[in-house]
């Protein structure tokens, strides 16, 4: 807590002294372009055009040039240009893997394009999303299923990709520690608006001028990663008896505290290097029928593999050789443990995950009288997952179809807009896990070990009305209703059982009040109050599996088709500023959030007669919790082509009642005390500088972690630095070098986290 109260107080006094040196002297922007501007314009909000400052929410715009200027080509790293936002990675190592994002105490809605990035398990996969198109990343804070229905509980994130003006080609290689490689390149133009002087233009240029255009982009990203995944044994008890003279005592072990049940568990080797490829491809292409007109369709194909390789024992026999297989006796004091070696205890399993996502959306805009949105897409997930270590192979299979279609429609000289619309998404899922006769030959399936199916349709429509009655004040009134049927859910495996559950419907109606006051023409407060829901994933009602881990305890998991919506009551107040002539912005806000029904997983464990531990877990409505907290912005503009920000994020919380009634009154899951980040960057025609820095609490209560123990499974706290520049020594020509944790500082996040990580990248421009 020291360091980040030092980076605190030293952001503020240079935010706070720099825009009135700025504001003194003559501004001179970068010749880049004119990405420091602090005024965009995002519909995020309220579905019509809106600069932060005048919507109704507490609203964030990060640019594809501020992303290039601090963060990797990571798809969250970008979050922390922003406040309030925790990006919850499932996996450890440099790969992305898939995430939740967090904001305000639950995950928050993850678009592209408009388009629902979720699995089947509410799982966004950051590897699809296609970085190298990116224009921004618009970030909407607050309870917003009057407008998005399902999953926008707390907030909305949605990853805009570019529209090409004229002709840009880019390219880029980059190269870093443990053998990592990034390649990518994109195209885009307008290729029939350009005639050479002299020359007349075709039939086609002639049809069709500057208004067609296209763009095609290829990533390829590949590491051979480092150990992220120890491998424990824990023993529910020492040897009985006479012990075999032939088994060796092996040394070279080391034992800790498991941090999440306190047990003693004994460190035997680890499942190596946690290496990852992944391959992207986006092509968008679209035509402007007229300034207030556009269609465009997009296709986005990504193919995505991880694993582990070159597992190490550290245990050693008498004569110093390194043991994998057979059986060993492990002493510790005056115990004496039995384990049997084994290939899988130092080896995780590989995973696959396809996507394809195709997108087809049109705008028109009458000019103060109507505007039209109309979104179609399909994304196709599969997930397939080698179960070398239980000679199994498992595909996830599901897929998502969404229609939208809004019209906001405009009234007494623009003082009134009303907006209405519909949404369908459609969602089906299939597991299927099969049996191999051969552990290595995913090709020798030979019977189904489980099979899980189902379907969701969710349908909702919404109406909003944004009415300014004077100048200074704009109330918005809205709500949206969702119904959705939850069909076909089946389970059946090999042992005969076969379930069949009803279908099941529900609804939820999510009302949203809001208003903005002009105080003066730089300056407003806004507040607003709102209901939103999380309807149960598809993932949840289905799920049912039997499990046998490698000490041979058993856990069994139970789908609960008849789980209800988690709801959110919450309500907020705020303020923003643009001072200085808009170099400096200062925002801050207040919420409430009372969430109920929250989804609690119900767990009972017993021992069968020979001593083996079985858990039951199904998930069901139980829990209840308020998240409250504090988000402070400070961005601005400093002298000498200087910008920087400052975000600050509090939290309050507690489970105020659960199943669990021992754990009343803790913090909830997943939900940072404190977060902060600060980044401060030079902008130059011939170099670019920055440097970040970001804090994160521990995301659980002190007696949720009171085994914390600094090793694998743990939530540590973390003080991270990173920095890039940038050189330039030709206008189209670029050379960068960044270092992710400047100070190599050792934390988990459930898995190690990466250390201090290089890397150099050249990149071409045209």
């Amino acid at each position: 807590m020291k360091k980040m109260e030092v980076w605190l107080w030293l952001w503020v006094l240079m935010l706070l002294a720099g825009p009135r040196m700025a504001w003194a002297e003559t501004y001179s922007s970068t010749e880049s372009g004119d990405f420091i501007r602090l005024d965009p314009i995002t519909v995020m909000a309220t579905k019509t055009p809106k600069a932060p400052l005048d919507s109704p929410a507490s609203v964030s715009v990060i640019t594809t040039d501020e992303i290039d200027a601090f963060n990797s080509a990571h798809p969250f790293k970008a979050l922390s240009l922003t406040e309030g936002i925790w990006p919850r990675q499932y996996r450890g190592g440099l790969a992305d893997y898939w995430a939740r994002p967090v904001i305000r105490g639950h995950r928050a809605l993850v678009m592209v394009d408009g388009v629902n990035w979720y699995d089947y398990g509410y799982y966004s996969d950051t590897a699809a999303i296609p970085m190298p198109d990116v224009a921004r990343i618009d970030v909407v804070r607050g309870p917003f299923s009057a407008l998005y229905g399902t999953l926008a509980q707390t907030g909305v994130i949605n990853y805009i990709t570019k529209i090409p003006d004229t002709l840009t080609i880019d390219a880029s290689a980059s190269f870093g520690d443990w053998n990592t490689r990034y390649y990518s390149f994109r195209i885009g133009d307008r290729p029939f608006g350009r005639v050479a002087e002299g020359d007349s233009p075709s039939g086609i240029a002639k049809a069709l001028g500057d208004r067609f255009f296209y763009s095609a982009s290829f990533k390829s990203r590949t590491t051979d990663g480092y150990v992220t995944t120890p491998s424990y044994q824990t023993f529910s008890r020492p040897a009985t008896g006479t012990l075999d003279p032939d088994t060796p005592v092996v040394t070279g072990w080391t034992k800790n505290i498991d941090p999440q049940t306190g047990k003693t568990r004994y460190l035997i080797g680890d499942q190596g290097d946690n290496w990852y490829e992944d391959y992207g491809l986006f092509v968008k292409t679209g035509y402007d029928f007229s300034e207030d007109t556009r269609l465009w369709y997009s296709f986005n194909m990504s193919k995505f593999e991880y694993g582990w390789e070159d597992g190490k024992s550290y245990l050693k026999n008498s004569s110093g050789t390194t043991l994998y297989d057979g059986d060993v006796y492990l002493q510790d004091g005056n115990d004496t443990y039995g384990l049997t070696l084994k290939d899988s205890l130092f080896a995780s399993d590989p995973t696959e995950k396809k996507s394809f996502v195709h997108t087809l959306s049109f705008n028109h805009s009458v000019p103060d009288a109507v505007d039209i949105v109309g979104l179609l897409a399909y994304y196709d997930k599969e997930t397939d997952n080698h179960l070398i270590s239980s000679s199994r192979y498992k595909e996830e299979s599901n897929s998502l179809t969404q229609a939208d279609l809004s019209a906001t429609l405009h009234a007494m000289d623009d003082r009134c807009l009303v907006t209405v619309g519909v949404q369908g998404v459609r969602e089906e899922a299939t597991v299927t896990d099969d049996r191999l006769s051969d552990a290595y030959d995913e090709d020798s399936r030979t019977s189904t070990y489980e099979e899980t199916s189902g379907k969701n349709l969710t349908l909702g429509t919404f109406l909003q009305v944004e009415y300014t009655p004077i100048k200074v004040l704009t109330l918005y009134a809205g709500g949206r209703y969702d119904h959705w049927w939850g069909t076909d859910a089946d389970y059946a495996n090999e042992d005969g059982t076969r379930l069949e559950y009803d279908d099941v419907d529900d609804g939820q109606f999510s009302p949203k009040l809001s208003l903005v006051y002009r105080l003066m023409e730089n300056g407003i407060i806004r507040a607003s109050y709102g209901k939103s829901f999380e309807a149960p994933s598809l993932y949840y009602r289905t799920a049912n599996y039997y499990r046998v881990d490698s000490g041979g305890d058993i856990t069994i998991g139970m789908a609960n088709p008849d789980l209800g919506p988690t709801t959110n009551t919450s309500w907020e107040v705020g303020t923003e500023w643009e001072l200085w002539e808009k170099q400096l912005r200062l925002k801050a806000t207040y919420f409430e959030n009372d969430f109920e029904d929250m989804i609690y997983n119900k767990t009972r464990s017993y021992y069968l007669d020979d001593g083996t531990q079985v858990t039951e877990k199904q998930r069901i409505n139980a829990d209840e919790a308020e998240v409250n907290g504090i988000e402070i912005s400070i961005e601005a503009l400093l002298p000498y082509n200087m910008k920087a920000g400052l975000f600050y994020t509090h939290h309050w919380s507690e489970y105020t009642s659960l199943e669990d009634e021992s754990e009343e009154g803790w913090e909830v899951d997943e939900v940072p005390t404190d977060m902060l980040s600060a980044w401060i960057g030079y902008f130059g025609r011939y170099v670019d500088a920055s440097i970040s820095y970001r804090y994160c609490d521990s995301r659980y209560d002190d007696d949720y972690d009171k085994y914390a123990s600094d090793s694998y499974k743990n939530d540590d706290e973390y003080n991270l630095v990173d920095a890039k520049i940038t050189v330039r020594p030709q206008k189209n020509v670029s050379l960068s070098l960044s270092v992710e944790n400047l100070f190599d500082e050792k934390y988990y996040e459930y898995y190690r986290a990466a250390g201090r990580f290089y890397l150099g990248t050249l990149s071409v421009h045209f």
